[in-house]
């Protein structure tokens, strides 16, 4: 069976897998294993190791507290798909310059006000950027919106994607909704 349809049967599974999670307002391992799952559909793979910026308002402890706990989930022997290796980096959003090298952003919440700044900093260094915030993805500031409950959606934007030279193969088109 082509690779393409053997991740894509796996996003399609993980879909089902986590329909029935319960809410949550954070980022969690479920919306984590959503996003991560999207990344053997990307034309151009990560392989090997994958430099993860997490980013976070230190102004709003919730925002903080969100990204503690999404690198302790990447540090806690996270698995991606393909044996991808993840290190995770906490970047406040005041150094948004310490994303240069990462290939995948994800998102606190609580970080509306600096749309713009996150958009342009990933699309200066191509990252792939990730959150449960789906204003960002709506704002065409972030590529993917990840939602694991009550059942899986992943929302795209074209837009963000293109401007940070990111692009999908063609059964992740049949997998999101675009916005």
């Amino acid at each position: 069976m082509p690779d393409f349809v053997v991740h894509a049967l796996s996003l399609a599974f993980c879909f089902m897998v986590f329909a029935a999670s319960p809410a949550s307002a954070a980022t969690d391992q479920a919306d984590l294993s959503v996003g991560m799952k999207t990344l053997p559909l990307l034309t151009n793979k990560i392989i090997g190791t994958a430099s993860v910026a997490i980013i976070f308002d230190p102004l709003n402890p919730a925002s903080k507290e969100e990204a503690v706990g999404i690198k302790a989930i990447i540090d806690d022997k996270f698995e991606a798909p393909g044996g991808l290796k993840l290190i995770a980096t906490l970047v406040p959003i005041n150094e948004l310059g310490k994303m240069a090298g990462s290939q995948i952003a994800i998102l606190s919440s609580g970080l509306s006000h600096h749309y713009d700044n996150i958009g342009d900093a990933a699309a200066a260094n191509n990252v792939l950027t990730m959150s449960t915030d789906l204003g960002c993805v709506q704002a065409n500031k972030c590529v993917l919106g990840l939602v694991s409950k009550p059942h899986v959606e992943i929302y795209f934007s074209k837009t963000a994607a293109d401007t940070a030279k990111i692009s999908f193969g063609q059964v992740f088109a049949m997998l999101v909704k675009q916005i």
